[in-house]
């Protein structure tokens, strides 16, 4: 990526891959800008632009807003923009509390704190998209919260996992899913990106 403060041309670049990865048009709306801006801080690394923007280069992404606004697409296209180890892999929630049903405690390991790439060794970066709309999930009689499970295990784990989440949940709801241990580490784990309560519906 080019510097941060030649936002047109970053925005240019992010609606061309939107209209690729998703076969039609693409567009950042004006509302949505300051947000589409400070992700463009973060994934391009860019410092001053960061501290400006009270933004953590060392913490993961909590993206957050209304039904519909968008949030999935847009950290798709950031994470199809990245490259390396820092691109985030997307991962939906409820498939991971599926695949705890079928598999058992061994998921945890997966996405926890056991989630390294075989090749670079790396700490694989993931994102959890659609936090909190997984279901208790159980196996063999044993119920558990998998993402609490996860988020935990990623956050206090022998190495320093970068984890981003993707909810339309607010504080108070995320701390009555998860427990108010869960939200506490997640100040210490994520920045918060919010898309304004007023962006429109993508889906219509």
């Amino acid at each position: 990526m080019q510097h941060l403060f030649d936002a047109a041309v970053y925005q240019q670049m992010i609606e061309e891959k939107g209209s690729q990865l998703f076969g039609r048009r693409y567009r950042i709306h004006p509302v949505d800008q300051p947000l589409v801006h400070r992700m463009i801080a973060y994934f391009a690394q860019d410092q001053q632009k960061a501290r400006e923007e009270r933004i953590y280069l060392g913490k993961g992404l909590m993206l957050t807003g209304p039904v519909g606004c968008g949030k999935s697409s847009l950290m798709q296209i950031f994470a199809a923009m990245s490259g390396g180890p820092f691109a985030p892999r997307v991962v939906n929630a409820r498939q991971v509390a599926m695949e705890f049903n079928k598999s058992g405690y061994e998921v945890i390991a997966r996405y926890g704190d056991q989630s390294f790439d075989k090749e670079t060794q790396f700490p694989i970066v993931y994102c959890f998209d659609g936090l909190g709309s997984e279901s208790t999930t159980h196996h063999y009689g044993q119920s558990c919260n998998v993402m609490e499970e996860i988020l935990i295990s990623r956050e206090t784990g022998p190495s320093q996992m970068l984890t981003h989440v993707i909810t339309n949940l607010d504080a108070p709801t995320l701390e009555k899913r998860y427990g108010r241990q869960v939200r506490s580490r997640m100040r210490e784990m994520f920045n918060l990106m919010s898309f304004s309560p007023d962006s429109p519906d993508k889906r219509i």
